[in-house]
């Protein structure tokens, strides 16, 4: 499980005070206090100087409460994973510790999440578009932390960015709110969702072919070379009456084979609107399976380049890695263990089962 984390105290953290609760505990509202209380005392009115005397106690010690409120407080957000495929879900994780004697009251954390992910959480709005806030609140003692733990659903592919963290706090009267913006960012990277081929069903613009193939793997059967005689197994659509009744003798068409050297795949954007809009869903199913096809048809072109009209394990195997090798990111403890791209993508092809059909 991987982690981000800040100190209480550190570089990039933002940090600011919100308006006190009601002009009265302003500075101005304080001064104006603070004069009654000597124009009280002044004219012997004591129960006045006492009254004012406690608004004035609670106000310093709830300032000086809510400016040590947020020390020695460690913030951390932990990931179960860093990439995911469409439809799985990641572990999140917060958490936050207080490390020192004074008691927080209540302390508010709100971690900025990607609305993409807000299947079964709950999420306040955020500043930005896209973004919404996973706010949690608590109390903590003194030396104590509490963990709120979620599952992030991963419904769209994409890039994702989560964080920063904003943490809030204050005095027990929350007179005086306090928060600060840790720097804490995450990014998540959701892959397309999986398409089986047999779903896709996209008919080739050329079944047949343009260029002649030396093997004879597939036959065209509108190129014609030239006739031989007929023999039982041949069909009888492939007669050439003409050279029958020339011969006097039944002939079989020759057919020259062929191959297509060229794909290329085309994704029509403009088809997925509908009233103006996007149909998201049916672009995904058009947009996802890209790598999917490419090693599908790629599979096949060396099938043919091998004598053969069929595709077998090894002809994926052998095309993985420049496929699909490029579409990966290493993780640092894979880069400085020496482990390259290729290597990652053999092992996880050598690892996945052949299938079998019963």
């Amino acid at each position: 499980m991987s982690s981000s984390e800040t100190k209480a105290i550190d570089e990039g953290e933002k940090r600011f005070s919100s308006q006190p609760t009601g002009y009265l505990l302003g500075r101005f509202g304080l001064i104006a206090i603070l004069a009654g209380l000597f124009l009280a005392a002044w004219n012997g009115q004591i129960v006045i100087v006492i009254l004012l005397a406690l608004v004035l106690s609670a106000a310093g010690l709830a300032k000086l409460w809510s400016r040590f409120s947020l020390a020695g407080v460690h913030c951390q957000r932990l990931l179960g994973e860093h990439r995911a495929f469409h439809g799985e879900y990641i572990e999140l994780k917060l958490r936050i510790v207080n490390r020192k004697l004074l008691p927080l009251p209540w302390i508010q954390v709100n971690d900025e999440i990607p609305i993409e992910f807000a299947s079964g959480i709950s999420l306040t709005s955020g500043n930005r578009p896209g973004v919404g806030f996973l706010s949690k609140t608590a109390a903590l003692l003194w030396y104590t932390g509490v963990s709120w733990q979620h599952h992030l659903y991963c419904n769209k592919r994409g890039y994702y960015m989560l964080g920063p963290i904003t943490v809030s706090s204050g005095d027990i009267f929350g007179f005086y709110p306090h928060s600060i913006t840790k720097p804490l960012i995450d990014h998540i990277i959701v892959y397309p969702k999986i398409f089986p081929m047999t779903q896709l069903g996209i008919p080739s613009l050329y079944p047949l072919g343009e260029t002649k193939y030396e093997r004879r793997i597939f036959e065209d059967p509108t190129r014609v070379i030239g006739v031989r005689d007929y023999t039982p197994h041949d069909s009888l659509r492939h007669i050439h009456w003409k050279a029958t009744a020339r011969h006097q003798n039944l002939q079989i068409k020759v057919f020259e084979p062929t191959t297509t050297l060229k794909v290329a795949l085309f994704l029509a954007v403009d088809s997925f609107k509908n009233d103006g809009a996007h149909n998201e869903e049916d672009f995904e199913l058009g947009a996802s399976p890209r790598a999917s096809l490419g090693l599908h048809l790629a599979s096949q072109a060396l099938a043919a380049l091998r004598g053969r009209n069929y595709v077998i394990p090894d002809d994926v195997k052998y095309l993985a890695v420049p496929i699909l090798a490029h579409r990966l990111i290493v993780k640092t403890e894979a880069r400085l263990g020496g482990r390259s791209l290729e290597i990652i993508v053999r092992e996880v092809v050598s690892s996945v089962p052949v299938p079998v059909e019963e």
